[in-house]
């Protein structure tokens, strides 16, 4: 009898399994680079705002407070928070482009800058929570860092302190968002920028991306 040239279907299911498992490999090392390549971007985007802090303490001991500017920092609310006091790079034209203040792992959106505001928050209302993808020290955080880690006590978590220029080197100064999820959700980590300029990235076993983010090293940071 004349074999069949023709292939089994157990052949043909072998065939299919391994054009499966090449093309998950595939997306898989897709998906890694580009989130590799949205973790660099991230992080230079932290390091652009570290340099435009820098930038503004050269003739003065102070990081950038928004006082006085609409809806930030006056009596009525909303309260400053890290949103605002990284917002403030973009409304003082020490950082014109609104792109460094979106993480590209996220799905925020200020539109070109149109959310952010040219001299404070757009209609003198909080920012919008797509504006800026970064937390930052709010109005309270350097009171809620030294509660936290000089044991000043309760007062001071809620004490309105200006940021120094010679606040601890090895203390966190930006991150990706604290509030829900972080932005590089599938690794369950983040960047972390510290205040000497150097940027960690946190993966789960540092940063709880259920529970975590915002506490421990990260509690003074805010949105």
């Amino acid at each position: 009898m004349r074999k069949s040239s023709g292939l089994t279907l157990a052949e043909l299911l072998i065939g299919v399994f391994a054009l499966a498992i090449a093309a998950g490999l595939l997306c898989y090392g897709v998906l890694a680079k580009r989130d590799e390549a949205a973790r660099i971007r991230c992080r230079n985007n932290l390091n652009q705002l570290a340099k435009g802090m820098a930038s503004y303490i050269w003739d003065d001991r102070f990081y950038c407070w928004p006082a006085a500017r609409a809806g930030c920092g006056t009596k009525a609310d909303p309260q400053v928070g890290g949103a605002e006091w990284l917002a403030t790079l973009y409304w003082t034209k020490i950082i014109p482009d609104p792109g460094a203040f979106v993480c590209p792992a996220s799905r925020d959106d200020n539109e070109w800058g149109e959310k952010l505001g040219s001299y404070g928050c757009p209609g003198s209302k909080p920012l919008a929570g797509d504006a800026v993808s970064y937390a930052g020290m709010g109005d309270r955080s350097v009171g809620i860092y030294l509660a936290s880690k000089l044991n000043k006590g309760a007062s001071w978590a809620t004490s309105k302190l200006a940021v120094r220029d010679d606040f601890p080197p090895n203390e966190p100064m930006m991150c990706d968002d604290t509030e829900g999820a972080v932005n590089h959700g599938r690794a369950r980590s983040m960047n972390v920028l510290f205040f000497d300029s150097h940027v960690e990235y946190w993966t789960h076993d540092k940063v709880d991306a259920e529970t975590g983010v915002g506490r421990g090293d990260l509690c003074a940071m805010r949105n």
